[in-house]
């Protein structure tokens, strides 16, 4: 999971010089934050990126911890 989400489309905002916004939900850059949860609930970056963090999160490994003596340990 990206701790920012910048990559989404966008498109300038009209009646701003520097002013930008989703191209799919229509919400300011500076609403949104870089943050996935700050688009709209039916945007589709939002939805596609949305099941991509559920799927690398579905691959990831299950790291269990073990109770053996470590290397570094002195008896």
């Amino acid at each position: 999971m990206k701790p920012f989400y910048i990559d989404y489309p966008q498109e300038k905002i009209a009646e701003h010089q520097h002013a930008y916004r989703c191209l799919h939900c229509k919400i300011p850059t500076t609403i949104i934050f870089g943050l996935l949860e700050n688009h709209a609930k039916d945007c589709a970056y939002r939805i596609h990126q949305g099941r991509w963090t559920q799927l690398e999160a579905s691959l990831k490994p299950i790291q269990k911890h073990f109770d053996e003596p470590h290397i570094d340990e002195v008896d």
